[in-house]
């Protein structure tokens, strides 16, 4: 599973969040949908390349405009990221092969550079010293400008109070996420990590065949809810979902891009059993299934009634 490239203690959250506020707010960007990323970058100060360094023919004339160290820099960096920012020029280069959603969030990461304070002065001394980031460092700059650009994209809790006016699942972060200018991916990340309720969103690659249990999609990553983490801890998922886990009969086959909702149990810290319901939607990229207790989960919980009680070892073979 991919590493989580958003997570920060509440201390550093606090100053990322300040960032971007004040990015919203000089750009005067609260309330505005799509959220208007051009307005950001003017109020960032900052420019997108017209011939991006991602171009082929771009490199030759960033040299001549800039200078050689600044090309090296590009060139460095190309085949790793999607997304540059060129401290010196007050320039960022956008990988235009993605789609547009994707590169509005890429545009707000690389603004996070130069508007996250304690970042932009270090970059400038690093490209002025010819110097480079250690991983560890990187790393967490990295982190930052992923938080910076979702508060920005998303206007804080702008998405959530507007996803809270409509009844839980997975078509209403799809619908805000063409509301707001940001891709299903960002969108569901938001919808999961802002709510209120007991619920996770569990993103997978694109389903390959495997020899010996035909269908199977990678996990790339698992997004929990405040509740969820707190009443269940971490889900554990295998590193693929094959046709033998229960969560196969959420991911869309066959050009179908929803599933059908269905219900799975899931074991608590406590060994009680709650009923949840699933439903997947899948995109040329990922796949994603949402999973929401049927019940409310408040600080107490009576499990209902049902007719048939599953095995343990069906939560199990769930859980592992």
């Amino acid at each position: 599973m991919k590493p989580d490239d958003s997570s920060l203690t509440p201390g550093e959250y606090a100053a990322i969040h300040r960032a971007a506020t004040d990015l919203l707010n000089k750009a005067s960007a609260w309330d505005r949908l799509p959220t208007p990323v051009p307005d950001l970058l003017s109020a960032a100060k900052l420019h997108v390349a017209p011939m991006s360094a991602f171009d082929p023919r771009s490199l030759l004339r960033h040299a001549r405009e800039f200078g050689e160290r600044a090309a090296k820099l590009v060139k460095s960096a190309i085949d790793k990221v999607r997304g540059i920012f060129d401290v010196h020029g007050d320039l960022i280069h956008i990988d235009t092969t993605v789609n547009e959603s994707k590169q509005n969030f890429l545009k707000l990461h690389e603004a996070g550079h130069k508007h996250i304070p304690h970042q932009t002065g270090l970059f400038r001394w690093i490209q002025d010293c010819d110097k480079s980031l250690s991983p560890e460092v990187s790393d967490q700059f990295e982190r930052e400008a992923n938080i910076f650009a979702t508060v920005v994209l998303f206007q804080d809790r702008r998405f959530a109070e507007m996803a809270a006016d409509s009844t839980f699942g997975i078509k209403v972060p799809l619908a805000l996420s063409k509301r707001f200018g940001a891709s299903a991916y960002a969108s569901m990340r938001e919808y999961v990590r802002r709510s209120d309720r007991a619920c996770a969103v569990i993103v997978l690659n694109p389903a390959d065949l495997c020899p010996v249990l035909g269908m199977r999609s990678e996990l790339r990553r698992v997004e929990l809810s405040p509740l969820f983490q707190g009443r269940f801890g971490d889900l554990k998922l295998p590193e693929y979902i094959d046709r033998l886990n229960p969560l196969a009969q959420f991911i869309p086959l066959g050009g179908k891009r929803m599933s059908r909702p269905g219900t799975l149990p899931l074991e608590d810290k406590n060994g009680d059993v709650v009923e949840f319901v699933a439903e997947g939607f899948g995109t040329p990229f990922n796949t994603f299934i949402l999973i929401h207790a049927k019940a409310g989960l408040g600080k107490s919980f009576v499990m209902p009634s049902v007719v048939s009680k599953p095995t343990r070892a069906q939560v199990a073979r769930f859980a592992k």
